[in-house]
Formats: structure tokens, sequence, C-alpha cells
């Protein structure tokens, strides 16, 4: 694979990794949203209970309406909880999917890493092969010239 190849997978990787966080931290908002009005609802109903219990009136009707109420207010809750449950379970999801991403940026960031790498050593390599190259020339002129003078 080509350098430039490899680039453009990284960089591509890089904006599939970034949409996922956003999706992640999308869905982990939504979930947490999902949760403070589940905890308000149960909260006011809470409340509610205790005020029916603090006025403790004999109204059938108002009896029946609170009644009423409460059965409407425990609805709301049940479904608020399946829904902060469903959101839950998505933002779970989208992290699983963010790691995933970001798994596979680093593998390309590693291999760009290793081939980078591999690229100096081979420079070094023929750096020095020039450089024992050199100093063997340099050693056999001096010899050939020690003898020559001799």
């Amino acid at each position: 694979m080509k350098r430039r190849v490899l680039a453009q997978l990284i960089e591509h990787a890089r904006r599939v990794r970034d949409d996922a966080a956003t999706r992640a931290a999308g869905a982990c908002g939504e979930a947490d949203k999902a949760g403070q009005t589940l905890d308000l609802l149960a909260s006011y109903r809470d409340e509610q209970l205790e005020r029916s219990r603090a006025g403790a009136t004999f109204d059938a009707a108002l009896i029946g309406v609170r009644e009423q109420f409460t059965r409407r207010l425990d609805a709301a809750i049940d479904e608020q909880s399946r829904q902060r449950d469903r959101l839950a379970t998505l933002a779970d999801e989208r992290k699983a999917e963010l790691l995933e991403r970001q798994r596979r940026l680093l593998a390309f960031e590693t291999l760009q890493q290793r081939r980078e790498d591999a690229r100096l050593a081979t420079a070094r390599r023929a750096d020095q092969r020039q450089t024992d190259e050199l100093a063997a020339q340099a050693i056999s002129r001096r010899t050939s010239r020690s003898n020559h003078d001799s």
C-alpha cells in the first residue's frame, strides 16, 4: 500500500471515528436527559402521593381524580423508563462503535509508523554503507600511498 493511500485511509478513519464520537456523545446526552426526565416524574409522583396522604381527604370524587392522575403518572413513568432503557442501550452501542472506529484508526496509524520506522532504518543502513565505503576507500588510498612512497 502506497504512503499516499495509507494517509488517505487514516484521514478517512479519523473522520469516521469523529462522526462516531459525535453520535456517541449525542446518544449519551439523550440517555442522560431521559434519565433526568424519569427522575423528575418519579419525584413528582412521590410528592403527589405524599400530599395526598397528608391531606387524607375522604371525598370520593377527589380520591378518584387523584387515583386516575396517579395511574397516568405511573404510565408516563413506565414509558419514560422504557425510553431511558432504549436510549441507554443505544448509547452503549454507539460507545462500542466508537471504540471499534478508534481501534481501526490506531491500526492504520500503527502501520504508518512501522513503515516510517522501516524507511528510516533502511535510510540509516544506506548511509552507514556509504560511510563504510568512503572509509574503506580512504584507507585504500592511504595504503596505496604508503606502499607507493616506500
